[in-house]
């Protein structure tokens, strides 16, 4: 059994429950790497499926608007 398996078997009374805590400079160090790592992804360039799916939304809504301004 991993230690993960074993932590998640084990269960606390039902008065003594209180919810993880983590030390200030974990949350830091958690929060850099997130940030870091959203930046990379934040970096690449959008997919050109993804642009066209974008374009098609967007002249369907503009249709859309057309349409319900003519009615």
């Amino acid at each position: 059994m991993t230690a993960t398996e074993n932590q998640a078997q084990f269960e606390m009374q039902d008065g003594k429950k209180k919810p993880p805590k983590l030390d200030d400079l974990a949350a830091s160090q958690i929060g850099k790497k997130l940030r870091a790592k959203f930046d990379e992804v934040l970096s690449e360039p959008v997919p050109d499926r993804f642009v066209d799916l974008l374009n098609k939304l967007e002249a369907a809504e503009k249709k859309q608007s057309k349409d319900d301004a003519d009615d």
